[in-house]
């Protein structure tokens, strides 16, 4: 393989410092390496099950990249990309194509024990004959790869495939001093990029809870971490019985809101039209409303995050005078019953919240409400509410 000259490094480096704070900037990274070396390089992150996400758009590729290394097994019966992910050491260049059954703690091996199982029949693929062929044009390939960058989440590598050469072609000498170099030279670059991704994310957080700001709001990620929260609202969800701060997690108390979350995350891809809401009495009296919504989170690099954010607001309802009960029975001739269902259903705008509230039935509240519709001239919740108000604008 060709060496990588002193130009060809501070090429590398320059393209580092101008490339890696942008987020498609990787692209032309890697691009650099392939064309210096002949090789095919790849930057790609991966989740605990052996899953490229799509932080630095090349999702095919890492795709590709994982495969690879998924039907490599070493000597203790794992594949290769499970001991990569889980144990590797970091920034140590590993062997593909070694057929040394060492040891695979990355020290007394350079290649970690990777081998090739010869018995294994790669799995049948419905891919174009065009697929089928690069993915084994890189599996028969002699390569490099180290994982850089290990979180509790996801592992990132960097490998290089000499898809021009074969293991016996190719200077094991010169392949492991060129790719440590390369892998000194873009460690730093990735830790500054990763920086700034981390830093492009809160901002977008703090500004979908800049746009809550008014009323008390959670932002919660696909797990339920709490990512930022205006002052009161944990303590509002607490003192509602609805949720309590469990470390970084919320914990949600209410079956409600449960369901709520549950259904938004099984269809994130669809949310619903209109935004899912829970009504509770307060210590107050007045019923307030605390709505989820689903909000598109950050992307990271070029490519997209497909889980979304959930954004918990806590709302006062209008609270209306009791007096209006007064003038919807005297005027209207609603009974007390019903004039006090008229008043809190246009509180909470829901007919279940106002029913508990009340005490009464599902079946009961129907009731009422069909004879205040025939009472007021009111068809609908809507129709109803803007008369409430109206009467309420008289005190």
């Amino acid at each position: 393989m060709p060496e990588l000259s002193k130009s060809g490094e501070a090429k590398l480096l320059l393209r580092i410092l101008e490339c890696s704070p942008q987020p498609d900037g990787w692209h032309s990274i890697l691009e650099l390496i392939e064309e210096q070396l002949n090789c095919r390089a790849f930057l790609a992150e991966f989740d605990q099950q052996g899953n490229p996400t799509r932080t630095f758009g090349r999702h095919r590729q890492a795709r590709q990249l994982g495969e690879v290394f998924q039907n490599i097994r070493m000597s203790n019966g794992r594949s290769a990309l499970q001991f990569l992910l889980a144990e590797a050491s970091l920034f140590h260049p590993y062997c593909k194509t070694s057929i040394d059954k060492g040891c695979a703690d990355g020290t007394s091996s350079p290649d970690g024990g990777i081998v090739h199982d010869p018995d294994r029949v790669e799995p049948p693929t419905a891919c174009q004959e065009e697929t089928a062929q690069q993915h084994r044009l890189l599996s028969g390939a002699p390569g490099l790869v180290a994982p850089l960058r290990r979180t509790e989440k996801s592992t990132i590598l960097f490998a290089c495939l000499f898809t021009a050469h074969t293991p016996d072609t190719i200077d094991t000498t010169v392949a492991f001093e060129t790719f440590e170099t390369m892998v000194k030279a873009l460690t730093p670059g990735l830790h500054g990029y990763l920086r700034l991704e981390q830093e492009r994310s809160l901002i977008q957080v703090h500004r979908t809870l800049l746009s809550a700001l008014g009323t008390p709001a959670i932002l919660v990620n696909f797990e339920r971490e709490i990512l930022v929260q205006t002052p009161a609202a944990l303590k509002m969800l607490e003192e509602l019985g609805l949720a309590t701060g469990a470390g970084r997690k919320l914990q949600v108390n209410n079956r409600q809101i449960e369901t709520a979350l549950q259904l938004l995350v099984s269809d994130h891809e669809n949310p619903p039209r209109k935004t899912p809401s829970v009504y509770i009495t307060g210590r107050n009296g007045c019923p307030k409303r605390v709505s989820i919504q689903t909000v598109a989170p950050p992307a990271y690099g070029s490519g997209e995050i497909v889980r979304p954010f959930f954004l918990i607001r806590i709302a006062e309802t209008t609270p209306l005078s009791e007096d209006v009960e007064s003038i919807l029975h005297d005027h209207y001739d609603l009974s007390l019953s019903e004039a006090h269902l008229a008043r809190h259903l246009t509180m909470t705008g829901s007919m279940n919240a106002t029913a508990d509230h009340l005490g009464i039935t599902r079946n009961t509240a129907k009731t009422h409400l069909r004879r205040i519709y025939e009472k007021t001239g009111a068809h609908t919740q809507l129709q109803l509410a803007r008369l409430v108000h109206k009467l309420a604008s008289l005190f």
